[in-house]
This record gives structure tokens, C-alpha cells and sequence, in this order.
């Protein structure tokens, strides 16, 4: 890695992003919602309202979409909603920034070098930036511009 990178894994990054009791848990979210996400999500809350409907109806003595059933399915759905929003606004203040760090921890060399380059890129065009106005300073102090005749 180049010095001074703000993409340095140190100590303090360990510190921030790996110990600790909300990062563990972040930890598990994180493969808990990639492992959701790999069976399609809103297909298994559609197999647990099917299912709630099929046993709700089944207490109710056959009749499957009764007012009561409906509007319990409604609620449920709304619940399982308000949830995943909840986990969702969490996970983007506080778990993105920890995945993202074990993400960055555990690229290949090869996604890292991508990187590298990208920053040592930005480096030469700060430098390139800082002669130009350098140039032009000179340019002005010793007067010469093109002029007009």
C-alpha cells in the first residue's frame, strides 16, 4: 500500500470496525442478509403469507379469505415492513461502514491494486495541479503574458 492511505488497515480500524459487541452483530446481519439475498427475500416473506393464510384459514374452519383473515395477513405484512425498513435504516447507518471496511480487508490484491492506482492517480494530479499554479505565478511575477497590440 502507498503511505498515508486512507485505506490502511491498522489498528484503529480494527478497533473501530471489528470489536466490539454492534459489530459482531453487524457481522451476522451481514451474512444473515446475504444469505436471504441469495434465496430472493421477497419470495420467502410470500411463502410465509401464504402459509400464515393457508393455517389462519384453516382455523377459521375452511374459509380461506374472510375479512378477519385478510386483515390479519395486512397487519402482518405491514409488521414484516415496518421491520425490514428498520433493519434497513440500520444497516445503512451503521453496518454499511463495517462491511465496507471487511470488504476492503478481504479483496483480493488485485481488486487492491485497482486502488492503489486510483490514489496514486490522484496524488499526480495534485501534483500536476500545484506546478500549474506555480507556472502561473511565475508567469504573472515576471509579466509575461501574451499581450495585445
Amino acid at each position: 500500500m502507498f503511505e498515508n492511505s486512507p485505506f490502511e488497515i491498522n489498528e484503529n480500524s480494527e478497533k473501530r470496525y471489528y470489536h466490539g459487541w454492534i459489530n459482531y452483530c453487524v457481522r451476522v446481519y451481514y451474512f444473515l442478509q446475504e444469505g436471504f439475498n441469495q434465496l430472493n427475500n421477497w419470495r420467502n416473506l410470500g411463502y410465509g403469507l401464504v402459509l400464515l393464510a393457508g393455517y389462519l384459514g384453516f382455523q377459521a374452519g375452511g374459509d380461506l379469505l374472510t375479512k378477519k383473515i385478510i386483515f390479519t395477513l395486512g397487519g402482518v405484512c405491514l409488521g414484516v415492513m415496518g421491520l425490514a425498513i428498520l433493519i434497513g435504516w440500520v444497516w445503512t447507518k451503521l453496518g454499511k461502514k463495517s462491511t465496507d471496511y471487511f470488504l476492503w480487508r478481504d479483496a483480493s490484491p488485485l481488486s487492491k491494486w485497482g486502488t492503489q492506482m486510483q490514489e496514486k492517480q490522484m496524488r499526480n494530479l495534485d501534483e500536476i495541479n500545484s506546478n500549474i499554479k506555480l507556472l502561473l505565478e511565475e508567469i504573472k511575477k515576471n509579466d509575461l503574458y501574451p499581450r495585445k497590440f
